[in-house]
């Protein structure tokens, strides 16, 4: 109580309450001015450190000295008939309440008129600083890039599905040879058919502005659609329109679709054909309804669904042997079919691939199609130039074409332009985004420049799509295997044999075994290096990976005669695509070999990698 008295006395508690008051005014001022006038951040932190440290001295300074009239002495050397500590206390208390009211008055401005206002700065400058990243995020999305869905099928008849699918198809094939438009693929633009996603969301996974959707009501001999163009960036309808027509005419309202989007999106459609007639060449609905199932069965690079779209096509050509898209699929399917069944020598199937593409053209030279077949079986015959002469052709005749795109990137990695194999891969991936095959293609250029994991986020993207799909599973397996990461490429290949070939189930953890030295690699390596060529084709080979994985395989595991060996044999096969393999980096510690070198002159590719390792070595 003393002490408290004693505090009272020297006027160190009126002190204290002045300072502190003081000291919080302070720095509200100073913190809502000091930013305006653009000073650094460390101002204001300043400033409540610096009157943090002076309240300790402010308070020794009160309890040691005492105003007089004679000026500033210490308490003791002050008589008690010199002192005005009362008089001191008492202006002190004036000071104190006025600056409460002082502070109470700024307190009130802050609160009401200043923060509201900083408030709505605050809100409008995050909103610009989110909109810029979203925006800066986002990838660019070209004006003139257009997915067309399907139609929905409002005629109250299932079986009549395929025929409102059929109107998009149509409609998406007329837009695609528009150099002006970059046109989703089919593959992707019909993966969302019966699923409940808005429009923005679609587009954005496609990677374009504009969306066509629509319905098709088909009764008797009479049909109605209805189309509407939607600018998804903006949100709005750009054009809608109804067709009320006979059946017949169902080829011509396609192509004054295809010309109304043409307007409004200022470019001039090319490929609409004459009324009454269908740009894919036929009048026939049978015929145009088989061509349409096959092309979506090619599309999946699945044994069972490529034989079925064989033998729709065929359907198709006996329903109208003049139909030229559909000697065109033959020679799309055909082309590929070899790399996912041996019911045919391979040899055969790009025979087959040539023939149809030729009469293709003979009855129709402005298909892009089959010149992209022709273009894939000149590099499978390792005609490289050729190849990419005809795969240009292609991309030329329809610009949205995805498939010509994917190929001719494979092939410009064979020839050794990595860079130019992953641009056209690239472009496809925009064209396609959902497509399997173009992720999987893309995932191994990406293996070759060494971007493993990059690798492997592309193929697991696929696999999201379509978590069934294997050939993404093995190339995840193998980006795993060459990041080090034995276990999680082993569990891949399993996961992969449990679909593909369960006699194959421990394949994957045995090969993890052995890279992480549990298991014997010799061995190991012997027994892969004696497997026949497309042993992964075929139900009880105890093998799920392709040839050139398996040469990726044996690599890892460190025999390097083994290697030699292998690639040599893989080199005269007609489809063992040893080429993929010696484009990865793991194959430097034998890129400068004599064999190898030989093994890449007879393959009539360019080793992307050779100039830089040899030129080490040499």
């Amino acid at each position: 109580m003393q002490l408290l008295a004693e505090l009272k006395r020297r006027n160190v508690i009126r002190m204290a309450g002045l300072y502190l008051v003081g000291a919080w005014l302070l720095t509200q001022v100073a913190g809502t001015v000091l930013p305006m006038f653009g000073a650094p951040d460390w101002l204001p932190r300043s400033i409540v450190i610096v009157l943090a440290l002076g309240l300790i001295p402010t308070l020794v300074f009160s309890w040691v000295f005492e105003l007089t009239p004679d000026g500033l002495k210490r308490d003791a050397e002050v008589p008690p008939e010199q002192s005005i500590a009362p008089q001191t206390a008492r202006r002190m208390d004036r000071m104190i309440i006025a600056v409460l009211l002082l502070a109470l008055t700024y307190f009130g401005f802050d609160k009401l008129v200043l923060s509201p206002r900083r408030d709505a700065a605050l809100v409008v400058s995050t909103t610009q600083a989110v909109t810029a990243t979203n925006a800066a995020a986002a990838p660019k999305v070209d004006s003139h890039s257009i997915a067309v869905l399907p139609f929905v099928n409002m005629s109250g008849d299932a079986a009549n599905e395929y025929f409102s699918d059929g109107i998009s198809e149509e409609i998406l094939n007329v837009l695609a040879r528009t150099a002006d438009l970059q046109v989703a693929a089919r593959t992707s633009s019909f993966s969302f058919k019966g699923k409940n996603e808005e429009v923005p969301d679609i587009a954005r996974k496609l990677q374009v502005r504009m969306v066509l959707e629509g319905s098709v009501r088909k009764q008797d001999d009479r049909v109605r659609i209805t189309a509407q163009l939607i600018d998804a960036q903006k949100g709005y309808h750009v054009w809608s329109q109804t067709y009320d027509r006979k059946l017949a005419d169902i080829f011509a309202i396609q192509d004054e679709i295809a010309k109304a989007i043409g307007d409004e999106l200022q470019v001039q459609i090319v490929g609409a054909q004459e009324q009454g007639k269908s740009s894919a060449g036929t009048r026939n609905l049978v015929a145009y309804d088989l061509y349409l199932r096959a092309i979506a069965l090619w599309q999946t690079r699945r044994e069972d669904a490529l034989w079925q779209a064989v033998d729709l096509l065929g359907q198709a050509i006996q329903a109208d042997p003049e139909f030229a898209q559909a000697r065109a699929g033959q020679a799309l399917v055909y082309a590929v079919i070899g790399d996912y069944s041996a019911r045919i020598p391979f040899a055969e199937s790009l025979a087959r691939a040539r023939d149809a593409a030729e009469q293709a053209l003979v009855l129709d030279a402005s298909m892009a199609e089959p010149y992209a077949a022709l273009g894939k079986v000149a590099n499978s015959g390792l005609r490289r130039a050729s190849a990419d002469t005809l795969l240009r052709r292609a991309i030329a005749l329809r610009p949205s074409f995805a498939s010509a795109y994917q190929w001719r990137g494979t092939l410009l990695m064979s020839r050794g332009d990595l860079a130019g194999g992953l641009a056209s891969l690239e472009r496809a991936s925009v064209l396609d985004p959902r497509s399997l095959i173009v992720a999987e293609n893309h995932s191994w250029i990406l293996m070759t420049l060494g971007r493993y994991a990059d690798a492997k986020a592309r193929c697991g993207k696929a696999l999201e799509v379509d978590p069934a799909y294997t050939a993404c599973m093995e190339d995840i397996g193998i980006a795993e295997l060459l990041l080090g990461n034995f276990d999680a490429g082993g569990a891949m290949f399993d996961r992969e044999a449990a679909l593909l070939n369960p006699s194959a189930s421990t394949q994957g953890r045995e090969l993890a075994a052995a890279l992480g030295g549990r298991a014997d690699r010799r061995a190991l390596a012997s027994r892969y290096a004696a497997l026949e060529a497309e042993s992964w084709l075929k139900q009880g080979s105890g093998n799920t990976l392709t040839d050139y994985d398996i040469a990726v395989v044996l690599m890892l595991l460190g025999d390097h005669g083994l290697v030699l060996d292998y690639l040599e044999r893989l080199a005269g096969e007609d489809n063992g695509l040893a080429d993929w393999a010696a484009q990865v980096p793991v194959m430097d510690p034998i890129r400068c070999d004599a064999r190898f070198v030989a093994v890449v002159e007879r393959l009539k590719m360019i080793d992307a990698h050779a100039a830089k390792v040899c030129g080490k070595k040499g």
